[in-house]
């Protein structure tokens, strides 16, 4: 199998708004690089396909579009055959509109023109090499966000050490699946499939967070710069929040410590990487439409109830889901806001397309756009023939939560309709079928 690898830096400048919460934040600066990071592969049938993954909080179709464009003037005629996703840093600047704010657009041309960039030199990096796939586990970084509270209700991240709390609502993939390549022996590239968030950090400054640090340790461990590509799986649900404790886990420390933790996992791992032979890469994909939920009356008059009633424009609250789950009044007045307009421009429906890279009968990678529940990812697993299966979410574009159809009405932060969000609430049983599919 021919391999080649690149990256791109994408820090932006001081002053360009970070994305993930319900306020833009304008950067005062950077504890580490944001990059593109693209593995070009040629497959079986002589032409090549590439895995883009770029630190930043999700990938949209629009910009998906932008840098197809880039990368067809840069003379790529196979931009159709790139997976595009994010690691789903919230330190990062806005990939496209979002919670009503609008993206730099100096920030999204330079994205656009070092995709291309570093796809052009990944192709032009192909090396004979080893292709191999391995797995390890680990159960202490992650945890289900949603929990059953006593008044019978789901609550997401309701706080540490809350009485009320009863038990997580779903299930933990704690699976590391990967796949890597080695060039004379030596490990060339790496990819980690791990189910987590990537919030950690918090505040203003530009960060990679745990899967920058991870990759960073993993180079310090081996010692030398292997590149390593974090493709996370579905994690919806899922963060790092141990809530049986009352550590502070939002800082740049924090995500530290993930990194360090995971690289502790995966390098001992790779002593046992099992070379696959006669690996021939090829791509299938297939398209899923996705409508948006329907808004009725009721949901819209509660929501005109709550922007109605009296509040003082000074009050202080925290605009995180932590606040939404303490129900303070200018989060639920946020989330009545967004409703409103979620009807009015939200309409019909969005189409999708489900990538499947494949390597021989042994691997393969599957994409699900937006962020879906980790029952969903559990359950194409469970479908899949091949033995290594990574689930990539937040890839090939942007359709919000994707929660189990059960889930709906029992409360929590993801069930909300935002604009750009708010999948019908049969998209996850839709999406499992359509994606296992693609590697039955």
């Amino acid at each position: 199998m021919k391999c080649g690898f690149a990256r791109e830096i994408i820090t932006p400048k001081i002053g360009v708004p970070l994305c993930g919460y319900f306020d833009p934040r304008p950067n005062d600066g950077a504890f580490d690089e944001l990059y593109i990071r693209v593995l070009a592969l040629e497959m079986a049938d002589g032409g090549m396909c590439a895995i883009l993954s770029a630190d930043v909080c999700f990938i949209a179709n629009d910009l998906i579009e932008r840098c197809k464009a880039e990368m067809a003037k840069a003379g790529i005629d196979w931009a159709d055959q790139v997976l595009f996703s994010a690691t789903h840093s919230h330190t990062a600047p806005y990939p496209d509109r979002f919670f009503g704010d609008d993206p730099d657009e100096e920030w999204l041309q330079t994205f656009a023109e070092r995709s291309a960039a570093a796809v052009k030199r990944a192709a032009a990096n192909l090396q004979e090499s080893e292709f191999c796939t391995g797995k390890t586990f680990c159960d202490t970084l992650a945890f289900n966000r949603r929990y059953w509270m006593k008044d019978g209700s789901v609550l997401t991240n309701p706080g540490k050490l809350n009485p009320e709390i009863v038990k997580p609502e779903g299930a933990v993939d704690y699976s590391i699946p990967m796949l890597a390549w080695k060039i004379g022996g030596k490990l060339a590239a790496l990819i980690v499939n791990i189910v987590n968030h990537t919030d950690t950090i918090a505040g203003n400054t530009v960060s990679a967070d745990w899967p920058g640090r991870m990759e960073r340790e993993i180079q310090n461990q081996l010692g030398y710069d292997v590149p390593v590509i974090t493709l996370i799986g579905a994690s919806g649900n899922i963060n790092h929040f141990d809530n049986s404790t009352d550590r502070d886990q939002a800082s740049f420390e924090e995500a530290k410590r993930i990194g360090k933790e995971y690289a502790a996992k995966i390098v001992p791992a790779l002593a046992d990487l099992k070379t696959v032979g006669s690996a021939g890469v090829k791509l299938v994909s297939d398209k899923i439409t996705i409508p948006y939920t329907v808004i009725t009356d009721e949901e819209v008059a509660k929501a005109k109830e709550v922007l109605a009633k009296p509040f003082d424009p000074n009050e202080e609250a925290e605009m995180t889901a932590s606040g939404l789950a303490r129900g303070e009044g200018p989060v639920a007045r946020f989330f009545a806001d967004q409703l409103l307009t979620f009807r009015e421009t939200c309409v019909g429906a969005r189409e999708f397309r489900l990538l499947s890279i494949q390597f021989g009968d042994n691997a393969a990678i599957v994409t699900l756009p937006g962020e879906p529940f980790t029952e969903i990812g559990l359950a194409i697993k469970a479908a899949s023939r091949f033995e290594t299966t990574v689930v990539s979410a937040l890839s090939m574009g942007e359709c919000g939560y994707i929660p189990l159809p059960e889930c709906f009405g029992r409360g929590g932060y993801e069930i909300l309709p935002v604009e750009g969000g708010g999948p019908a609430h049969d998209t996850a049983p839709r999406l499992i079928e359509a994606a296992s599919a693609l590697v039955k």
